[in-house]
Formats: structure tokens, C-alpha cells, sequence
């Protein structure tokens, strides 16, 4: 860390430690400089990266004054019975969310994408021009599956750092968390089985098991903690079940982070019942903390977890990398893959293994992580300043979305169509369910750079929210 990273770091342990309480004033630059032995613009530098987290207030003449870690409203956890397997049909406004994010003149608050900006751009365009240099009959072959062994040999590096001990030759190079996904189902299920879901569920994993002709019994999560497994249990017992598909680090929509033990008591519960358990760990890399969390592969013992991840939302969605680690489907995983796409891209798998195994991605992420925790800080202040009163936000501890409670008769649909009439795209929270859920609930995007237009746009949805509610009955 550099200096000024570390500095803020002791600051803010002394704000979430209750050292220093909300309200009292901060010591001044020159006095930090000289209790700290830092220079003055190591402290203008931290004070500047507590201000963006929201954890301080600058007032002129006067100095830093303590605002404190906000603590999330807390949006209400999902109740619901177990209901009977049903067959998945997302609307067509799921086309229109992912339709939304290629319109530059409308506000992306719908589909969960950085900015373009935000992403390494640069040094991969650097690296893609020297490996085209260095092996220029590469775009000339075709890479079959499992796929570049130098790409799956630096994935296989970087899980053995967080407890996951997979070999390279256990891993398959695809084009993308979906399409690892979608291999999973696959391998796993037939057309009539029936998959486990943690609900609110990502629309884009509802749009596969659609695809896949496969029926879902939902069950609820808990918005910081997880799926619950007591109803994870109940459903295993009462349910033929094929498999399961659960975001266990920041999940999609609400961020949740389930603990070490929960993710062990999770696998253990799957593998008691002999059925595979499919992880989407896409968002596990931009963690707040900046430390990894642990994939439900660093518990499987059996084979029977398999972990599906990309580089989509850390390096470049452009480049279409992802992997997937299939445990003992491996070979059913491989022939799939064959049959279906034949592999990845030759060239896109070298990139990508040359840009893990350089510096730059570490440094890459610590800048992205710190950006995305500022703004999803920054999106929920001011959504609950501005936004009906009661509605509340999650604050998740990883990502770059939000989900967002609004009082309880709001239309998140009609919200919807209203923004966009308005030049905003939304996530209204009906698409995140099978059973026409959360209807007050919006899932909000917090993956671009601040700017004054996107905060008069915020403004503009919190006033068209304000309306709504005024004629909801």
C-alpha cells in the first residue's frame, strides 16, 4: 500500500472502531503530518479517500468532521414458503435491460457493467499487440478445450492463494461466466430436472435455466448473509433436486457475503445428498476488504462443486475469458464444450494469462476496488437522501450493485418504464424472480464514474419515484 493508502486505513479503523465517534473533528493536516511523520500531501490524499467513502465531512475553516460507517438500512429479507418445482418464463424486458446498456444517451443504471473507462484498457491493447507480435500464426489456430494451459495454469495459481487447490488440468477456459454456467446445467441436468435457485436470482441465470427447458424451486437469502440453509435443507429433502446454483461472494442482486462456515455447511449439506452444486463467483475479486473471499471449491472435497467464473467484470468484458472448474464432470464438461463452440478464442486466453501473470493486474484491481466501494457508498447516501421516504438500500461488502428497497405499494415496472421514458435504464426487481417477487424492489448499477450529470440523473429518478408513490394507491 502506499502511504497515503495506509494512513486512511488507520483512520478509518479508528472511525469503525468508535475511537474517534461521528460528530468530533479529525485532528488537522499539520497535526496528522506531524503525529504520523507523513508529508502534507499524504494526508490531503488519505482525507480525500475517507471523504469519497462517505466516512468524513469537510467544513470550511473549520476542518474534518467525523460522519462514521453508515450502517445499511437493511432491506427486508425475502419470506416465502416452499413451493412446488415450476418452469422458469423471464419476460421480455430482460432483452430490453440488456438492449438499455448500448444506448450512450441513457443513463446505465440497468445492466450491472463498469464503465468502459474503469477497465485496463490500455495495457491490454500493450499486451495483445506484443503476443500478436511474438506468435503471429496464433489467431490462425484453434484452441480446443480445456483450453490455453498457461491462462489455466495462472487461474490455477491465483485459486491456490485463496484455499482452492485445483490443478490446471482441472479447469476449462470458456467465453465467459455464462457460457460456464451454461456447461454446468448441462452436465448436470436433463430438459424436466429441477435446480435449486437462492432468491432474489440474478435474470440472466433465470434467462439459461429457461433456455435449458429446466424448472426451479426459489429459496430465500439473506441480504449481507446468504442463502438460508435451514430452507436449502427443507427443499433437498422435499424436492427432487438436480442441482444447485448459488452466488455465495456478493451475489446479484443484493450482495450478500456468506461466512467460511456457511459456505463449509453449504457444500457439506449438497454433498450429504450426492447433488452437484454450480457457484457463480464472478464478483468475488472486487471485495471492499481486498481480500478474496474463499470459493465453495476451497471446501469441496468430492468433487461435486463447480465454480464458474470470467475476468467480464475485473479486466475486460471484450475479451470474452472466463473458466469454469467442473470437478468430476470434467470430461462430460470438455466433450459439451466441444460439440457446442469447439473452445475460446486463441488469442484472447494468451492475453489474458500474459496480463494475470504481469503486476499489473493486482495494482489494476486494488484502484478498481476502491472505486467501486466509493461509489456504491456514494449511490446509497443518495438514494435514501433523495429517494420516498422508507426506502432503504443493501450495502454489500463487494460488487457494484445495489438493490434497493421502495416503499412497500411502489411499482418497480411502472418506475421502470417511467425512467426510461426519461433517459434511464433501471433493473425493476420483478426479473430477479419466477414468481413475480419483489415488485417494490430496483436492482441500480453502480459501476460508472461519478459525474454531474449522472448525479442530476439520480436526482431525476429519485423525482420520478417521489411521483409515483404520490398516485400509487
Amino acid at each position: 500500500m502506499k502511504k497515503y493508502e495506509r494512513l486512511a486505513s488507520e483512520l478509518e479503523l479508528q472511525i469503525s472502531s468508535n475511537l474517534v465517534k461521528p460528530g468530533e473533528r479529525l485532528s488537522s493536516v499539520r497535526e496528522l503530518s506531524h503525529v504520523k511523520k507523513v508529508g502534507l500531501n499524504t494526508v490531503v490524499r488519505a482525507l480525500q479517500i475517507l471523504e469519497d467513502k462517505g466516512l468524513i465531512v469537510s467544513k470550511p475553516q473549520s476542518g474534518f468532521y467525523v460522519l462514521g460507517p453508515r450502517t445499511p438500512s437493511g432491506v427486508t429479507a425475502p419470506r416465502m414458503r416452499l413451493s412446488l418445482p415450476r418452469e422458469v418464463d423471464v419476460p421480455e424486458l430482460v432483452s430490453t435491460v440488456f438492449e438499455s446498456a448500448k444506448h450512450r444517451e441513457l443513463l446505465p443504471l440497468g445492466a450491472a457493467c463498469l464503465a468502459a473507462e474503469l477497465y485496463p484498457c490500455e495495457s491490454i491493447n500493450r499486451i495483445t499487440r506484443r503476443v500478436v507480435r511474438e506468435q503471429p500464426l496464433l489467431v490462425g489456430t484453434y484452441e480446443l478445450p480445456p483450453g490455453n494451459f498457461e491462462y489455466r495454469r495462472q487461474i490455477s495459481r491465483r485459486l491456490e492463494r485463496f484455499g482452492s487447490f485445483v490443478a490446471p488440468t482441472e479447469l476449462v477456459a470458456t467465453s465467459g461466466t455464462m457460457e460456464s454456467l451454461g456447461l454446468a446445467l448441462r452436465a448436470t441436468c436433463a430438459p424436466g430436472d429441477t435446480v435449486l435457485i437462492e432468491s432474489p436470482q440474478y435474470f440472466g441465470i433465470l434467462q439459461a435455466l429457461q433456455q435449458l427447458q429446466l424448472k426451479v424451486v426459489e429459496v430465500p437469502s439473506h441480504p449481507t448473509e446468504g442463502v438460508v440453509l435451514e430452507r436449502v435443507e427443507e427443499a433437498l429433502q422435499r424436492c427432487d433436486i438436480s442441482a444447485g446454483i448459488f452466488t455465495p461472494n456478493f451475489s446479484n442482486p443484493m450482495g450478500a457475503l456468506m461466512s467460511d462456515e456457511k459456505k463449509a455447511s453449504l457444500v457439506e449439506l449438497f454433498a450429504r445428498h450426492d447433488i452437484p452444486l454450480i457457484e457463480d463467483d464472478i464478483y468475488a475479486e472486487l471485495s471492499f476488504q481486498g481480500l478474496r473471499p474463499r470459493p465453495l471449491k476451497a471446501f469441496d472435497t468430492q468433487g461435486g462443486v463447480l465454480t464458474c467464473a470470467s475476468f467480464s467484470k475485473t479486466v475486460s468484458p471484450g475479451l470474452k475469458v472466463g473458466w469454469l472448474a467442473p470437478g468430476r464432470y470434467l470430461e462430460k464438461v470438455k466433450a459439451l464444450q466441444l460439440a457446442s463452440t469447439m473452445g475460446g478464442g486463441s488469442l484472447s486466453q494468451q492475453v489474458m494469462a500474459s496480463f494475470l501473470a504481469s503486476k499489473e493486474y493486482e495494482r489494476h484491481l486494488g484502484a478498481l476496488r476502491l472505486h467501486c466501494s466509493v461509489q456504491v457508498e456514494r449511490f446509497s447516501r443518495h438514494i435514501l437522501a433523495h429517494f420516498p421516504e422508507g426506502t432503504r438500500t443493501t450495502l454489500p461488502k463487494g460488487g457494484f450493485v445495489l438493490w434497493v428497497e421502495l416503499p412497500r405499494r411502489m411499482d418497480s415496472v411502472e418506475l421502470y418504464r417511467r425512467a426510461l421514458e426519461n433517459g434511464i435504464s433501471i433493473s425493476p426487481g420483478t426479473l430477479f424472480s419466477t414468481r413475480e417477487r419483489y415488485r417494490n424492489y430496483i436492482r441500480i448499477n453502480c459501476g460508472n464514474i461519478w459525474t454531474a450529470s449522472l448525479e442530476q440523473g439520480l436526482l431525476r429518478l429519485a423525482r420520478l419515484a417521489t411521483a409515483l408513490q404520490r398516485v400509487s394507491p
